[in-house]
């Protein structure tokens, strides 16, 4: 298996995901983009927003942070995936997907769609629990 750095290094060069970073279930980031960091409360709060339907209602309010930017949650599909986008912005957001053992978080600028960078995301996350990590 490639190391977690070349997964996010190859999600980047696709040019279909801004930055991207690989975390554990616990938040624990194992590999990310250069000058992007999820830190270990962020992907908690991820973590818990796609695993409880109701920290995920709260989150309509306070909002997503990523990398210290504010996200405003759009959807989280329970137990698989949470998608926002940037606040204060017209375009740009943020994917997250959950597997068994990993969170992928990607973000996706202004020139990138959001279904392309979800689509890229999903590929990834599909391997992932084909190899169930």
């Amino acid at each position: 298996m490639s190391s977690w750095q070349e997964h996010v290094d190859a999600l980047v060069r696709t040019g279909k995901v801004s930055r991207a970073a690989i975390c554990g279930l616990d938040g624990a980031t194992w590999a990310a983009s250069s000058g992007f960091q999820v830190d270990l409360n962020e992907a908690r709060v991820i973590a818990a927003a796609i695993n409880n339907k109701d920290y995920a209602a709260l989150l309509v309010s306070q909002g997503v942070y990523v990398n210290g930017d504010r996200y405003n949650l759009v959807k989280s599909d329970l137990g698989e995936n949470l998608f926002a986008k940037r606040a204060g912005h017209a375009a740009g957001g943020c994917y997250a997907r959950k597997t068994g053992q990993a969170l992928i978080v990607a973000i996706f600028n202004e020139v990138i769609s959001a279904a392309t960078c979800v689509c890229e995301i999903e590929k990834l996350a599909d391997y992932y629990i084909s190899m169930q990590l």
